[in-house]
């Protein structure tokens, strides 16, 4: 397609477009009326010379006399008269006998290539003939006569030059022409105010969009015309979404200074005792250590929050196998749960398959994992159960731990949230919320009661819906 009429290659151009598309399909139809029109106007013109010279034929047919046995004519002089001025062309005439000799007229005018064949009263027919350095339209008639001997036919030939025929419609035309661009002129203002009024809308948008600050995600205001609201929705829609991240990076930023500016000044409190000698080396830098630790864990939260928040965008859902990303999991994190002399087990009687990202996932089973792991007595149980319900599938991370405090139960997922039971860097639980909502899916903590209301420990429940079928 022509780069002209392609609207993607002229997105800055809509007015110009529009009034390509409008005008551009007008004008070819007219310039192609006006060439249909002028081929009509000549072969009306045309029509209306030869009935002009079929009738002064036959008036002369009318004049045609036979005297003493001869065949004579008498044209009068008005008749030649008009003949000679008719319509600023040049007028010819010539009457040929019984025998093909000449009556009267203008011998060069020539004969129709047919005349031999052509003898039959009363027809007459049209041709092209060269005289000189001129074309002449003729009519030929044969006209039948009555004499002694029985009826003869003599040849009328009336010519005309095309002179008056193309002046005639050469006129037609340019008047046609001049009512035409006229037309064509009232059409284009039209067109013109009528696309800068349809576009004031959207140039007030621009113009609006183009005064915003990078920070201000309001939502714009509705104007225009139906169809311009759809745009102006889903706009809303993408500052909305804007807004969302600037938040998010906000909260990041906050989280991040916040959170990392306390264990730095510790470790830098640290460092600075051992190389005043406050303290004994040996006794320090075993805290440097879980002080790098906690800064580093805090730190990998942080940047796995990020990431997560970069993988909400609506991605393709893949069909995972919960299990092998657990016990993949499971192994990652073997060492912690061998430092702490752990008993591990995980159940899966079916393979456990739900819809979701992968690295989501396995993020999920580590920070729940991790929970686990750090609130588990030393030598105490923990492990993963997954359950294939006919309503849902279920997921359970259970450990031997103190379990949680029901009147915290609001804060559990709260961002760095202090909660007896759950505490450590505090982003733990805040990702797993996250992630399981972006995956459709439902997370619980619950406390594992005995018979005697005592608690057993902890289980956290991650459940995904079954889709329900089709009524």
């Amino acid at each position: 397609m022509n780069r002209w009429f392609n609207p993607s290659a002229h997105a800055g151009k809509l007015r110009n477009y529009l009034l390509a598309w409008t005008l551009g399909p007008i004008a070819l139809f007219m310039a192609m009326d006006a060439v249909s029109l002028y081929q009509s106007m000549l072969q009306t013109t045309a029509a209306a010379h030869d009935r002009l010279l079929r009738a002064t034929a036959q008036q002369m047919g009318d004049l045609l006399r036979v005297e003493r046995n001869s065949l004579t004519i008498h044209v009068p002089l008005a008749l030649i008269e008009a003949l000679e001025g008719a319509g600023g062309s040049r007028m010819y005439w010539r009457v040929i006998g019984f025998d093909g000799q000449q009556i009267a007229g203008d011998g060069e005018l020539p004969l129709p290539q047919n005349q031999q064949l052509a003898r039959t009263p009363g027809l007459s027919y049209s041709y092209v003939a060269q005289l000189g350095a001129q074309r002449v339209q003729v009519t030929a008639l044969h006209q039948a006569v009555e004499t002694s001997q029985g009826q003869g036919v003599a040849l009328i030939l009336v010519g005309e030059t095309l002179e008056a025929r193309q002046a005639t419609a050469s006129a037609l035309l340019w008047a046609m022409l001049a009512r035409q661009l006229l037309l064509m002129a009232v059409i284009t203002v039209i067109t013109w105010l009528v696309v800068n009024r349809a576009l004031r809308p959207l140039i007030a948008l621009r113009r609006e969009l183009k005064q915003r600050s990078a920070e201000d995600t309001s939502r714009l205001a509705s104007r225009g015309p139906e169809e311009l609201q759809p745009v102006i929705d889903e706009m809303n829609q993408l500052l909305a979404r804007q807004h969302e991240l600037l938040l998010q990076q906000r909260r990041f930023v906050a989280d991040a200074s916040h959170q990392l500016r306390t264990p730095l000044t510790v470790l830098k409190t640290q460092l600075q005792s051992v190389l005043c000698g406050d303290a004994p080396a040996q006794l320090i830098i075993p805290e440097m250590l879980r002080t790098v630790d906690r800064t580093t864990h805090l730190a990998n939260q942080l940047l796995n929050q990020a990431r997560l928040e970069q993988m909400r965008q609506p991605t393709e859902q893949q069909s995972l196998c919960m299990d092998d990303i657990a016990r993949e999991a499971v192994l990652e994190m073997s060492p912690l749960i061998a430092a702490r002399h752990l008993e591990f087990s995980l159940e899966a009687a079916t393979p456990a398959t739900v819809p979701g990202n992968a690295w989501m996932a396995g993020e999920l089973v580590r920070n729940l994992l991790a929970n686990a792991i750090r609130h588990s007595p030393v030598g105490g149980t923990l492990g993963i159960r997954f359950a294939s319900l006919p309503e849902r599938t279920e997921m359970v991370v259970w450990d031997c731990g103190p379990g949680i405090d029901e009147a915290m139960r609001a804060w559990l997922f709260q961002p760095f949230a202090a909660v007896k039971g759950v505490a450590g860097a505090g982003l733990g639980l805040a990702i797993c919320l996250d992630i399981a909502t972006s995956m459709n899916a439902h997370i619980e903590l619950v406390n594992r009661l005995a018979a005697d209301g005592t608690v057993l420990g902890l289980d956290a429940v991650v459940a995904w819906e079954h889709p329900s079928p089709p009524a």
